[in-house]
């Protein structure tokens, strides 16, 4: 007891001493004092702590582009651990499903096992702080950040974490998206001055089967698809990204739009439409570009209806003669925007340095008037599929024909089919005659509903065959009285060629 009470006395003696040392050191000294406890303290909490973390953002370093495995490690949680969760979320995800989708709220823990070893998730809200662990983070970033989830586990697992666990919850992620992926429509939107992608479900109802062209055409443009698709070998081959450009150029109405509704649905893909007034300059175009997934459709409609201003800064006589995309700036500007981007930069997204920053994406320009682009926008190698969409004719109509009425044949087709060549007209405006009154009140649906399951199932049909053959009649009647009046007015001299010949 005594021994012990001389320990400790002569611990105190010791401490006083260093306190009276303390007192007595420069002022500089404390400082320097202070800086190295203060770096040693996190080393040896970090040793004695027998935890690790890993640190998932919703959004990568800068807030550049959104992380991937956020998304993946959502999905894997959503189906694994949200039986042990108190605190759940519920939002409908506008797919026309009355199930809503649960996912967890933020800061809630849940735990889950892999192989023996226990695995702590939570997510954390905006402007989570991340302390008390040894922190391994996949996207580096300061404490304000995102979103993010938090991995806990023990430092011994830490190898089955990083070569086991983590690889099975992106598989499990791939397959659940494989399996129940919806395609997305999504459109740039400024907020807080800095422009973001939104979307919403997109499910076109166009196909090409509904297409109204030329059928060899058609296929030329299915085979033409299909071989991009399967060409990632051949891509990597040569040397070349594995994207690809379609410009679809004709007047309104000629189905471009529909055209590119049948590409997503062909080849399964989202579609990215870019809407160029609302981005700032080349700079937050690169972001919205990154921030773009494979398989994908990127689409800029209607480019030469954009409100743009084409300036060449030129300096000398030599620079006046020749043209050089670097220099030529496109203001494009609305009521509420004004931005710069350059040619070169819009050159770049399509098909320079940054159009090799991600894999099997198409670009789409649509124009009314392609004799207003650039050729440097348009030329081979970036748009390297020129398509016409051109007016109606015979055997777009009959396609139309079947779509609209479930017809083949009919004792007006041979006129309507002279009509067609002998005038301009746009599938749209021949679509809309087409289109049954019956069709538009709901009145055969209707009807098939009261009947069925009735002894009246016979009678029924009947009267549907008569109705759909009369409604037949009206439309292609209809469409050749439009189409003859069509005739007419293109054949008429104009009012001032009128009014000139009387004067004479």
């Amino acid at each position: 007891m005594a021994l012990s009470v001389e320990k400790w006395v002569g611990f105190g003696s010791a401490m006083a001493g260093f306190g009276l040392l303390w007192s007595r050191m420069p002022e500089h000294v404390h400082d320097e004092a202070r800086h190295i406890i203060s770096s040693l303290v996190p080393m040896v909490m970090s040793y004695f702590n027998p935890y690790e973390q890993i640190t998932i953002s919703e959004y990568g370093e800068e807030r550049f582009r959104r992380n991937k495995m956020f998304d993946a490690v959502s999905t894997y949680l959503r189906r694994a651990c949200l039986d042990h969760a108190s605190k759940l979320k519920a939002e409908l995800d506008n797919n026309n499903k009355d199930d809503p989708l649960i996912s967890l709220d933020e800061n809630q823990e849940v735990v889950d096992n892999f192989d023996g070893a226990r695995m702590w998730w939570r997510l954390c809200p905006k402007s989570a702080k991340n302390r008390g662990a040894t922190v391994i983070s996949f996207l580096p970033g300061d404490s304000d950040e995102p979103r993010c989830y938090r991995l806990v586990f023990h430092k011994r697992h830490r190898k089955l974490v990083l070569d086991s666990y983590l690889p099975r919850v992106v598989r499990q992620w791939r397959q659940l998206f494989a399996t129940n992926r919806q395609r997305l429509l999504f459109t740039n939107h400024s907020q807080q001055g800095e422009s973001k992608w939104i979307n919403v479900p997109y499910n076109p109802p166009a196909t090409f089967d509904m297409l109204a062209m030329d059928h060899s055409k058609k296929v030329d443009i299915m085979e033409d698809l299909t071989a991009f698709r399967e060409a990632k070998e051949y891509h990597s081959k040569v040397g070349k990204a594995w994207k690809r450009g379609y410009l679809l150029h004709g007047p309104p109405g000629t189905g471009k739009s529909t055209m590119i509704g049948a590409m997503a649905n062909f080849l399964e893909y989202d579609v990215y439409d870019l809407d160029l007034t609302s981005i700032k300059d080349n700079a937050e175009l690169r972001k919205l570009f990154l921030d773009t997934t494979d398989r994908s459709i990127i689409v800029i409609e209607d480019i030469d209806a954009i409100e743009v201003e084409l300036t060449t800064k030129r300096k000398g006589k030599e620079a006046a003669e020749e043209k050089d995309d670097k220099n030529v700036v496109i203001e494009v500007s609305d009521k509420n925007n004004k931005g710069k981007v350059t040619l070169s930069g819009l050159l770049s997204f399509v098909d320079g340095l940054w159009s090799a920053c991600g894999s099997e994406r198409i670009f789409v320009f649509t124009t009314n008037h392609v004799d207003r682009l650039d050729p440097a926008l348009i030329r081979r190698g970036r748009m390297d599929r020129h398509i016409e969409m051109s007016y109606c004719r015979f055997e777009a109509f009959k396609m139309l024909a079947k779509s609209y009425l479930d017809i083949t044949e009919h004792s007006l087709f041979s006129e309507i089919g002279q009509l067609l060549d002998e005038i301009d007209t746009t599938p749209a405006d021949v679509a809309d005659n087409l289109m049954p009154r019956g069709k538009r009140n709901g009145e055969i649906d209707q009807l098939l509903d009261e009947m069925n399951g009735t002894p009246a199932d016979v009678a029924g049909n009947l009267m549907l065959r008569v109705k759909r053959r009369r409604e037949a009649d009206d439309c292609l009647a209809g469409l050749v009285e439009t189409l003859k009046k069509a005739k007419m007015k293109s054949a008429a001299p104009p009012m001032d060629s009128m009014e000139e010949a009387k004067e004479e």
